[in-house]
């Protein structure tokens, strides 16, 4: 199992929203909507009252009615850029982003020097999840902010920049985006942190220590310590991580916040377990689940440890719990089904094996996944259903000669003996001393009426177990069925005398 770690209450900083710039008319506070009407009934030729009039109807969220005024302006001055403008506030204030992006896209067209038209642009860009093109919006607004933006205004551009190229992975040049935003604010702790964290994503983090090693003197925020100790595991330094993320534990527990203790305490734990302390490892994701009974990977890390440490039954309970906190997480999943698999509960097991193969990515994850559903399916007698996931097992895991086993028990109870015989001789060329693998073989072999096979595999068994009653009793088959009557009474009484009351009666009933 992999441990789990996450950066919830870390808050792993992001441009969370983008505020709408809006150039307010002149007119914005001075006449009412009613006046403002009165007079476009009295000049309905003139776009610029229409457009005041919309104004006064957005500030007043009605948004439909400064629609309406909005596309009256267009429809005498379609050059008219506040006209679109307004529509574009108008449309992504009611939810319509598509046209939003429509207009504000007509604003830039008609006015490219706009530095709110193609903001606004990036906003609804953002807000229909088009990164790439958002980032190319921000990126043009940026172009023409100089004497049109203030800084206020340049500052969130460049974040809204660097957050839609996160969204891409494109994680140098958000660094880069935040850098810039830095020149306009020095010293902004949170965008200094953001930074850091952009640059640790871009395999940068060294580029980042001396900026939030400073910043980490002078702030409270654990979320600084946290990020110095991702770089330092990066960096394969984990001492150094294990110090940064004490500096961050007392920080968190100073500022009460439980669940970024518990999640530090979680990195903690990750940590240990990768030094072999397990049982420090074991303590500090209970610290976690104690510090957030919330934490899903606080639970899940503790069960897993318990699951690793032989302590199957005492997995169960923190397992199911951060289940019925994250019941669609693949990883916890395939946890219970590896729990409830070594106390031989069948349908748990298999219930849970299924639900991970419908959530899990990773390859191997699945492959684990179809392994343990295969095994409950053939112990539920459904061998037609156990074999289509153990042959896949098969094709990942071909030199697991566990896989070729199952495999092969599940072909030979649907007396597919020859599919059955290859999986068996594979699992003993695999596993040359196992035992299982080569009585498998032998019965296998004695179904598909290959009696020499089966003498031989059986002569092998009694000579590693000279006690082996039922493999004299199969060898003495084998040779009953080659017509050798002495030697199969021998293998025979060699089983008898050991008290296989089986043999015994073969030798009365066909000797």
């Amino acid at each position: 199992m992999k441990s789990m770690t996450c950066n919830r209450g870390l808050g792993r900083a992001t441009l969370a929203s983008l505020a709408l710039l809006l150039v307010l008319s002149s007119a914005w506070a001075q006449p009412s909507i009613s006046d403002l009407r009165a007079k476009a009934q009295a000049n309905p030729t003139d776009a610029t009252v229409w457009v005041d009039l919309g104004n006064a109807q957005y500030k007043a969220s009605q948004y439909a009615d400064a629609k309406d005024s909005f596309l009256e302006a267009i429809s005498i001055d379609y050059g008219n850029g506040d006209a679109h403008y307004g529509l574009g506030l108008s449309e992504y204030a009611a939810g319509n982003y598509q046209a939003a992006l429509f207009e504000f896209s007509e604003v830039t067209r008609l006015y490219p020097q706009r530095f709110d038209g193609h903001f606004n642009r990036a906003v609804t860009l953002a807000k229909l999840r088009r990164p790439k093109d958002a980032a190319a919006a921000f990126q043009a607004a940026i172009k023409v902010a100089d004497n049109v933006a203030t800084t206020k205004d340049k500052i969130d551009a460049y974040l809204g920049l660097a957050g839609q190229l996160e969204l891409t992975n494109d994680y140098a040049k958000a660094a880069d985006a935040y850098a810039s935003a830095l020149q306009l604010d020095p010293g902004n702790a949170d965008m200094i942190l953001r930074r850091g964290q952009a640059l640790e994503q871009a395999g940068k983090g060294l580029d980042a220590l001396p900026e939030l090693t400073k910043l980490e003197a002078s702030s409270s925020d654990y979320r600084v310590s946290a990020l110095i100790a991702d770089i330092y595991v990066k960096q394969g330094q984990v001492d150094y991580a294990m110090f940064a993320l004490n500096r961050a534990l007392k920080k968190a527990d100073a500022a009460g916040n439980n669940s970024a203790k518990a999640n530090i305490l979680v990195k903690l734990g990750t940590l240990q377990k990768s030094l072999g302390r397990d049982a420090d490892a074991s303590q500090s994701f209970q610290q976690a689940a104690q510090a957030d009974p919330n934490s899903w990977q606080a639970l899940y890390n503790l069960g897993v440890s318990y699951l690793e440490g032989g302590q199957t039954q005492k997995a169960l309970d923190p397992l199911e719990q951060a289940s019925s906190l994250a019941p669609d997480n693949g990883d916890i999943h395939l946890a219970l089904a590896s729990a409830y698999d070594q106390l031989a509960q069948t349908d748990k097991a298999l219930s849970n094996a299924q639900a991970a193969l419908g959530q899990l990515s990773d390859a191997k994850q699945i492959t684990q996944a179809r392994f343990i559903a295969g095994r409950s399916l053939y112990r539920k007698g459904q061998y037609a259903a156990a074999a289509k996931q153990l042959d896949q097992v098969v094709q990942a895991r071909a030199d697991d000669p566990q896989a070729q086993l199952w495999a092969g028990l599940a072909d030979y109870q649907q007396k597919s003996y020859d599919s059955a015989i290859r999986y068996f001789e594979r699992a003993t060329q695999l596993a040359p001393n196992s035992v299982e693998s080569r009585v498998d073989l032998g019965a296998a072999y004695l179904a598909a009426k290959r009696f020499q096979d089966a003498e031989t595999v059986y002569k092998l068994l009694v000579q590693q177990n000279p006690n082996d009653s039922e493999s004299y009793y199969n060898l003495g088959w084998a040779l009953y069925s080659q017509d050798r009557q002495s030697a199969a009474r021998d293998a025979w009484k060699s089983s008898c005398q050991q008290g296989y009351q089986q043999a015994c009666d073969a030798i009365t009933k066909y000797l």
